[in-house]
């Protein structure tokens, strides 16, 4: 949820301010590339997973620092 929104606030953003909101001086830009990277270092579609698998297997989870 948190990725989602963190993307969406990030939207919003360049809707608001429109073009003038991606000039470097503003530096608006690090916003969704720090989204971005939330996102890509924790994967929804594989935590989804994951929890599915312990729900319908009990399967549990990995201990690895990668969940």
């Amino acid at each position: 949820m948190a990725a989602q929104a963190a993307l969406r606030a990030a939207e919003r953003l360049y809707d608001v301010g429109g073009a003038s909101a991606t000039r470097r001086e503003f530096n608006f830009d690090r916003h969704w590339r720090n989204a971005r990277t939330l996102v890509s270092h924790n994967p929804i579609a594989h935590k989804a997973r994951v929890v599915g698998d312990y729900l319908l297997n009990a399967e549990p989870p990995p201990l690895t620092g990668f969940f």
